[in-house]
């Protein structure tokens, strides 16, 4: 067989494995876009790993071709379609999407605290940034969560039908930070005014009536004319809300004290 034939043989083999592979890998594996930002709006950089971290079947195809450039090409080729026959890659299982410790505390977080941001899973739970990014997308492409993102902020929770899109709001809302201590104060005095609000958190009025903006945009609160002045209230969808996850808040401390 002269070398002609054998190259025009081998090109007609990798034409039809190319052609079949995917066809033989259909519905075991799906490719998806990856962002290049966090659900927190981070920028996700790249870091160096050591030798020992890279996987043996890649070591061994290197050191293959840096001793013999033309026996490692079929073995390049080999290792690539490997990936479309299930040789170097596996999609988690649904029913073995929480068996990773990890992932099962972020998914547990999430479930007791809805409405939680990505920052505030990375602070609880001290996971890294990177990892966290990881688990929860795999959370919410197998379905166990998912996300409201609102206002450049992004909160998640457990995928079981509980909230409607407008309590996801609320709750995104009033959990935490100063949103969250507006509505806490609101709570406790009703009609406040926009002073009265800043005086309490002891921060300027403009940046409370961005806050205000926000949250009355949002359904959480309402605004009322009265004697001149303009009064805020949260509605009866966040007030409800608030109070259960105040009732929550002060079970999980009185938990903690006890053990």
């Amino acid at each position: 067989m002269t070398a002609g034939t054998l190259r025009t043989a081998m090109v007609a083999v990798v034409l039809v494995l190319g052609s079949a592979a995917p066809a033989a890998a259909a519905g075991l594996y799906s490719v998806e876009p990856w962002d290049a930002l966090s659900p927190g709006g981070d920028v996700m950089t790249s870091s160096a790993v050591s030798w020992w971290e890279v996987a043996p079947m890649a070591l061994a195809l290197y050191g293959l071709c840096a001793v013999c450039p033309l026996a490692g090409q079929p073995a390049y080729l080999l290792y690539a379609l490997g990936g479309w026959f299930g040789l170097g890659f596996r999609r988690v299982a649904l029913e073995g999407v929480l068996s990773h410790p990890l992932r099962a505390k972020v998914y547990g977080y999430i479930r007791e605290h809805p409405g939680t941001s990505f920052s505030t899973i990375v602070r609880q739970t001290a996971i890294n940034r990177g990892t966290l990014h990881y688990h929860l997308h795999i959370l919410l492409r197998e379905g166990k969560i998912s996300e409201l993102r609102d206002g450049g902020t992004t909160t998640y929770f457990e995928n079981n039908g509980t909230y409607s899109l407008e309590e996801k709001r609320i709750l995104s809302h009033i959990r935490e930070g100063p949103a969250g201590e507006i509505c806490r104060f609101l709570a406790m005095c009703r009609g406040a005014t926009r002073l009265e609000i800043a005086h309490r958190m002891g921060v300027a009025p403009t940046s409370v009536s961005w806050h205000l903006s926000r949250l009355n945009g949002s359904g959480v609160i309402v605004a009322e004319r009265a004697g001149g002045k303009t009064r805020y209230r949260l509605t009866p969808d966040a007030a409800a809300l608030l109070d259960t996850y105040m009732q929550e808040r002060a079970h999980c401390c009185r938990a903690e004290a006890s053990n």
